[in-house]
């Protein structure tokens, strides 16, 4: 019991002082400007995977922009159409331009077009598919960036933080939530994982800190530096540095990398213990909680491979694994170009 109670004090010190006010604090900060999303077609996102055939569901392309996969007004439309199962692999970008595969289990006709004043999603047939559409269908998704004439530099890796789609204020909402009663309703376990995303951030943070670290010990000089990046109600921490080629080197070195994503089946070895027990003791969080969600936890890389680099007159088009974010990989772009 003494012991315990000591391993508790040391989380909630380590807490206050790297977490509270530590090195995250005193960070220069830079707060990302770049016109991202003016209108949907400035960011296109098309999404790829594999899809066996078989007769038991009809396997649609929805196209849609300022909706989320989810919407009411989707689902709700094809509820009167008969539709009892809908399934998809993500929840695509609402301020966007997306194509994304969906299964259905009744044919609904072979095209269907829903347009209202700036809200629109269509429906295509493409086959017969033996399975209702899940996330391990999703192989990644192919992103068409407006460029704005900026972005002349690309790099082959990006860091593989969540961003302020999955965060912003359901963080709060999610750590509140974990600590109640469980419950089966997905808008709540939405905002959980939500947190856990939060928590799987700071971990990243302090882990890149800590690399960065390395890096520079062997280099023998200060070449890159973390910084951090703002925007709106979330930031991210990165390497900086105009050097392109260190900022390549340093992101290849953390391949293979990966981070909890905290559940009670995830087995955490000691030195990420030492990071991610003061960021669940400063929210008042335990690995218990989890445990009574019957949240089972993950793996994450912490980088990720940027395949399919292409630069056309008005576009940057580049192919991210399932789950990255397109909007963090731009801002390691971003950096380049603005970066003193």
């Amino acid at each position: 019991m003494k012991k315990k109670y000591q391993l508790k004090e040391k989380a909630l010190a380590y807490s206050k002082d790297t977490f509270r006010a530590g090195w995250l604090t005193m960070l220069k900060t830079l707060t990302f400007d770049f016109p991202l999303k003016v209108t949907p077609f400035d960011f296109i996102v098309k999404e790829e995977g594999e899809y066996p055939e078989g007769e038991n569901y009809y396997l649609y392309k929805l196209v849609k922009r300022n909706l989320n996969t989810n919407d009411p007004l989707i689902v709700n439309f094809l509820k009167e159409l008969g539709v009892k199962d809908y399934g998809y692999a993500g929840l695509k970008d609402r301020l966007a331009l997306t194509v994304q595969n969906v299964s259905l289990d009744k044919f609904i006709g072979e095209k269907l077009v829903y347009h209202k004043i700036g809200k629109y999603f269509g429906l295509l047939f493409v086959k017969r598919i033996a399975f209702k559409i899940k996330t391990g269908f999703l192989k990644g998704n192919r992103f068409f960036i407006n460029h704005q004439n900026r972005l002349f530099n690309t790099l082959s890796f990006s860091l593989n933080y969540y961003d302020s789609q999955r965060l912003g204020k359901n963080v709060s909402r999610g750590r509140r939530f974990l600590k109640g009663k469980p419950s089966k309703k997905w808008e709540r376990i939405f905002w959980i994982n939500s947190y856990q995303s939060f928590v799987w951030n700071l971990t990243a943070f302090e882990v890149v800190r800590r690399k960065l670290e390395e890096y520079n010990r062997k280099g023998g000089l200060k070449i890159l530096e973390p910084c951090r990046v703002e925007d709106k109600r979330v930031f991210h921490i990165f390497p900086c540095s105009r050097d392109k080629r260190a900022l390549e080197e340093f992101l290849e070195s953390l391949k293979g990398i990966k981070i909890p994503l905290v559940g009670y089946k995830v087995k955490i070895p000691p030195w990420l213990e030492e990071i991610i027990n003061p960021i669940l003791a400063k929210g008042g969080v335990d690995v218990e909680d989890f445990r009574r969600w019957r949240l089972k936890g993950d793996w994450r890389p912490l980088v990720v491979e940027v395949k399919g680099i292409r630069r056309y007159p008005k576009s940057l088009s580049f192919f991210l694994p399932k789950g990255a974010f397109a909007t963090v990989y731009i801002k390691q772009l971003w950096l380049l170009e603005v970066y003193p």
